[in-house]
């Protein structure tokens, strides 16, 4: 009798066993998993479960645990098939049959064709859905719905998966300074990198394009462009500046961006046609500084003349340096230089190269730099010299001058010792000279002993 009841036992946990592994082969088999895409992988969630966004055409990716050769994908809102009447605000259903003349069907019953045939695919047990819903919602900014994605298999529910569908959603956001500064030397083709750079971000809830007209502005250059803008992500643009030989003087470059959404994304039937305009992005103020390192640019209104100078430097009591200013422009010039003659004197005059005297009177051109020289010599030590220009072209004069801080007398990196010797060292050093030759001569005397 015992061993008939643990037959039986044995043969209860087996049925078990068994049972279990059915069970769980089941559950294995009735399985499903969903991500929802944009046709570039753009994926987006809200309270942790995939979002669709209305009126957008997207990827439904189902990957089941066995492969079907017939699926069915319904959408609707809420938590159950709606009861009453079905309609494009609230229920949408597509199916997949392989040996099908039509694989891939909308079966909701519209009289449109909420999906695109020819850009769904199968890849195993993955089962790719290209569809769309009707922007139905109401323009109320960041509207949402909760719905089910119920993905069933020979009339047997497979799996029911929550989303959020969304309101189709634009903006940008723009950080950015005023202007962005660039500095480029004259008649130098070169790159130049501005000193600050901007930020642009996608406040929407669908893929932005931006660019901008490269052929009305070629010789500018910012990067991260001609591309997707995700939502929510912010891209940071540099911009840099390729000079073209340009002379002296300033340039402004206002460039205005485009911003577009990508056409493609949407469908056809809804109301966000009105999202494929562009729109216009005002980034910051390019501002050019076309001129010498250091130098103020001054542009004579009217005259077509620039003058570019120092405003500012030091020297020590006792220096002597060159200083350099700089004409450009097409126009008759006299240029009158002179130093306040107290703290600072001027000693001799340049005018590319050739020793002249002041004014300085010449004809500047627009295809080169006149470069003007003036030797100076700082006298005063705690005081400022002034160095002037007095500059006349076209019947216009202006004056513009060089402030110069005169330090103290520069010593060399000798200190005291490279000053001349006073009397009493001379005195030392020569009783020692003499003490040094008279042990000499009376070691040698007491060698030869």
């Amino acid at each position: 009798m015992g061993q008939h009841y643990k037959t039986q036992g044995i043969i209860f946990c087996l049925l078990l066993l068994f049972g279990c592994l059915g069970m769980t082969s089941m559950s294995t088999a009735q399985g499903a998993s969903l991500t929802i895409e944009m046709f570039q992988g753009e994926q987006q969630t809200r309270f942790n479960q995939p979002v669709l966004v209305a009126g957008v055409w997207q990827y439904l990716n189902i990957t089941t645990t066995l492969d079907f050769d017939d699926l069915t994908l319904r959408l609707y809102k809420g938590i159950t098939i709606p009861t009453g009447e079905r309609n494009e605000t609230n229920y949408y259903e597509w199916s997949y049959h392989k040996n099908a003349a039509v694989t891939w069907s909308d079966e909701s019953g519209y009289g449109i064709t909420y999906i695109k045939q020819e850009l769904c695919q199968k890849s195993n047990t993955q089962y790719s859905f290209c569809i769309g819903l009707n922007d139905f919602m109401p323009n109320i900014v960041d509207y949402y719905e909760n719905w089910t994605a119920e993905i069933s298999h020979g009339g047997t529910s497979v799996e029911a998966i929550r989303i959020v569908v969304e309101k189709p959603k634009s903006g940008y956001s723009l950080s950015k300074p005023t202007s962005i500064i660039f500095h480029v030397d004259p008649f130098t083709v070169m790159d130049a990198t501005g000193d600050n750079f901007f930020k642009i971000g996608n406040i929407g809830n669908i893929p932005m394009n931006i660019d901008f007209d490269t052929e009305t502005y070629p010789e500018v250059e910012i990067n991260n462009m001609n591309q997707h803008v995700l939502p929510d992500e912010i891209i940071t643009h540099y911009v840099t500046i390729h000079s073209k030989s340009w002379p002296p003087g300033f340039k402004d470059i206002q460039i205005p961006l485009n911003g577009s959404y990508p056409q493609s994304y949407f469908v056809d039937t809804n109301a966000t046609v009105t999202l494929y305009t562009s729109f216009i992005i005002d980034v910051p103020l390019l501002v050019i500084y076309v001129g010498h390192s250091n130098y103020k640019i001054e542009e004579l209104q009217g005259t077509g003349i620039t003058f570019q100078y120092v405003e500012r430097l030091s020297m020590y009591e006792g220096e002597t340096r060159d200083i350099t200013a700089y004409v450009s422009g097409n126009g008759a010039v006299t240029l009158q230089i002179w130093a306040d003659e107290k703290n600072l004197s001027t000693l001799h005059f340049y005018d590319s190269g050739t020793e002249t005297q002041s004014p300085i009177t010449f004809t500047s051109t627009n295809t080169s730099e006149r470069l003007i020289k003036v030797t100076v010599r700082a006298l005063s030590e705690g005081t400022t010299g002034v160095l002037t220009y007095q500059l006349t072209t076209n019947g216009v004069t202006k004056t513009y001058t060089t402030q110069i801080s005169i330090g103290p007398p520069q010593t060399d990196s000798e200190g005291e010792a490279s000053e001349p010797l006073s009397i009493m060292q001379l005195v030392i050093i020569g009783i020692v000279l003499l003490v040094v030759i008279y042990m000499i001569i009376a070691y040698l005397r007491n060698k030869k002993r």
